[in-house]
């Protein structure tokens, strides 16, 4: 996984929005595959996607750009979802139908 990036544009498919409920507080981000980075990526806290463009921004200043709807990931971005579902303190799903 690539994290810590300084804010840029990404380019991502095979991803969904993860919500992950922890300690009482919903958080959403990006998971999927990173064309830029050539792995999976989780983003920053989700600002707002929007259907009709296919674009999102982050709290970080991100803006990402999807080539397809959201819906299954990315067997990288995957395996990092069921790795982190399996952790009691906290509640994950995806956002779309996959």
């Amino acid at each position: 996984m690539i994290d810590n990036l300084p804010p840029g544009s990404i380019t991502m498919s095979g991803w969904n929005i993860l919500v992950i409920e922890y300690q009482g507080k919903l958080i959403e981000k990006f998971l999927g595959y990173s064309h830029e980075d050539n792995h999976f990526r989780l983003s920053s806290q989700v600002l707002e996607y929007d259907p009709e463009t296919n674009t999102g921004k982050t709290e970080s200043g991100s803006k990402y750009f999807f080539r397809d709807k959201p819906g299954s990931l990315h067997p990288l971005a995957l395996s990092y979802f069921e790795q982190i579902s399996t952790y009691d303190e906290v509640s994950v799903h995806l956002k779309f139908e996959g």
